[in-house]
Parts: C-alpha cells; sequence; structure tokens
C-alpha cells in the first residue's frame, strides 16, 4: 500500500482492462543504477540519501505533498485519462451497435499518499474507515455492483474470443474488428502524439523518482527504526502478529470484507496511535523529501521535457473528452 501500494483511483472490472497503455519498467533516474554493482537487491546503497536532519513530528498523511509531486501526473489527470479512455471504447463499440457503461470515475480527495506509510490517514479516519479508503476502495464493490458485460461486447471489446484459447476476433456483424478489440484501438488513438517509448497518463522520470524514494527509505536506518517502535507498540496493545512494519496491520487478509469489521477499526486506530508514537509518517517524510529534492536537481532538464509533454497531451484528452478528437486508428 505504499506509492507502488498507493490507491489513488478505481475505475472497476473494464476500466482496468481498457487503461493498459504500457507496462514497461520505470527507468532509473539519472545517477542511479540499473542493475550491475552496488548494494544487494533491496538494501540502499550507503550514503544514499543526503543528510536528514530532525524529522518533524507528523502523524496524519492527509494533504501530504511530496517534492516529486510537482512533476508528476496528478490524480485528477488519471481520472481524465481514464475518461477519454472510455470515450474512445464508446465510441469504437457503438459502430458494430453495442454500448457499454461505465462506473463513475472518481478521485481520492484526500491525498495521493493517504496509506503510502502503512497507518490511516488521520485518526478520524482510522475511527469511521478502519483501513478501508473513504471512496474508491475496490473491497467496497460487491458482485451486483460490479459493470457485467455480454460476451458480444467483451469479444469486440478485447478482440478475441473467450474461449481459453485466444482466439482472434476479425469481424463483428458484417464489419471488421481493429486489432486487440476497441480497446486496442483506444489505446493507440489515445498515445497518438506521445511520443516513442512514452505512456500516456506517465511521467516515467518523476515516477521513477518516487518509486526509489520510497525504496531508499524503506532501507533507511532511521525508517527502520521507527517502525520498530511501531511495532513495539502495537505489541504492547497486544497486536503481536505484526512483527515487521506499519504496512503488516493494513495487508491482514481479515479486512478483506466490503465495509470494516469493529475489529479492523480497532487495529487501524491502534496503527495510527502506534505510528504518532514512534513518529513513523515524520521520518519517512524526513527521508523521502531529501532524496527526492536532491533526485529534482539532478534531472531537472527530464522532468522539465516531461511536463512540457504532459501538458501538450492534457489538451489532447480534453479534445477526445470533448468529441473533437481521436484520429483514426
Amino acid at each position: 500500500m505504499n506509492a507502488p501500494r498507493r490507491l489513488l483511483a478505481v475505475f472497476a472490472t473494464v476500466a482496468t482492462l481498457t487503461l493498459a497503455v504500457g507496462c514497461s519498467s520505470d527507468p532509473a533516474p539519472e545517477g542511479e543504477a540499473r542493475g550491475g554493482g552496488g548494494a544487494a537487491a533491496g538494501q540502499a546503497e550507503p550514503r544514499a540519501v543526503p543528510g536528514v536532519g530532525k524529522a518533524e513530528k507528523k502523524a496524519d498523511t492527509t494533504g501530504l505533498v511530496l517534492p516529486i509531486d510537482a512533476y508528476d501526473v496528478s490524480m485528477g489527470q488519471m481520472v481524465k485519462t481514464q475518461l477519454a479512455q472510455n470515450a474512445l471504447v464508446s465510441d469504437c463499440l457503438a459502430r458494430y451497435g453495442l454500448t457499454i457503461a461505465y462506473p463513475k470515475a472518481t478521485v481520492n480527495q484526500g491525498s495521493p499518499h493517504a496509506r503510502r506509510y502503512g497507518p490511516p490517514e488521520s485518526l478520524a479516519a482510522a475511527q469511521k474507515y478502519g483501513f478501508h479508503m473513504a471512496q474508491g476502495d475496490p473491497r467496497s464493490f460487491t458482485n451486483d455492483m460490479m459493470v457485467r458485460h455480454s460476451q458480444e461486447v467483451v469479444e469486440v471489446l478485447k478482440g478475441m474470443k473467450d474461449d481459453g484459447a485466444g482466439t482472434p476476433v476479425t469481424s463483428f456483424r458484417g464489419q471488421s474488428v481493429p486489432k486487440e478489440g476497441c480497446a486496442g484501438e483506444a489505446r493507440r488513438k489515445l498515445a497518438q502524439g506521445t511520443g516513442e517509448g512514452k505512456r500516456v497518463g506517465h511521467a516515467d522520470t518523476a515516477a521513477a523518482i518516487k518509486a526509489r524514494s520510497f525504496e531508499i527509505a524503506k532501507n533507511d536506518p532511521r525508517v527502520i527504526a521507527a517502525e520498530k517502535k511501531w511495532v513495539a507498540c502495537m505489541a504492547d496493545r497486544g497486536y503481536i502478529n505484526y512483527k515487521q512494519d506499519s504496512f503488516d496491520a493494513a495487508a491482514d487478509t481479515r479486512w478483506n470484507t466490503p465495509k470494516a469489521t469493529s475489529e479492523e477499526i480497532a487495529v487501524a486506530v491502534a496503527s495510527w496511535t502506534c505510528g504518532k508514537k514512534g513518529n513513523v509518517v515524520g521520518t519517512w517524510v524526513a527521508v523521502e523529501t531529501a532524496y527526492q529534492n536532491e533526485q529534482i536537481d539532478k534531472n531537472a532538464e527530464t522532468l522539465k521535457d516531461d511536463q512540457k509533454r504532459l501538458v501538450e497531451e492534457n489538451k489532447r484528452i480534453d479534445a477526445i473528452i470533448a468529441g473533437t478528437g481521436g484520429a483514426a486508428s
């Protein structure tokens, strides 16, 4: 449940299927080796983080902003990208006399880092929702709430039969079906003008720095010490099964329910309380901020180029949503 584990926006089954615009790994930012020598996997390089002063006392992540956020894609931009993708898919399916209904794309109104460090974003959130998100949590969807689609829609959408063999669907009702179906056509239209090797709705360098800063901080002695305090505090309250760090409680499979149980709420409150006692959030933020600021300076030109690309990309996405964009595939 970090940035890597972050919960940003939930678009349900078909949205997940159609938004797969790319799946390559984030590139390492400047100054970061991609494999080879250096520290062992999963370990921070010695002196990887600049000197960090005394961490500010901080218990909440509500509204938390990290330095790299200024260069990354916002949750609002992600939702707009999804809306454009949905519009293109709907237009494609309409050519075959098919329709599709999407659940409303929503944005969590809090910080995109609400659960970046394990404990709930605030005591109030823990008391009301436990480890569930206030909105957009996939576990809040029940089967009858999920969007159902006919076999015809699914096959034209994916461009393949639902026969377990992946048999291509090349035509439907006398019309040819685009490669990879309407989902593939929508992806290609959305990506036009994005640039070679670039992904729509994705700031590569910023994402790489954000992911790397999390991993660096995770292995930093100061963060490890804060997490140990959390473990000890939880054990004092009788929660002895959470032995590693503050993510253990949030990841407990017992919370895979539509709504938070009273037991989940109790554990969530304890997690937030112990996080405050050990200054888990404040320590993580201090270490990540130091590393991100250093990387922003090193990658200033690349980050600036990515921002320019995203501005142009947003213009295309706005045009698609308004019904004036989307060239033929």
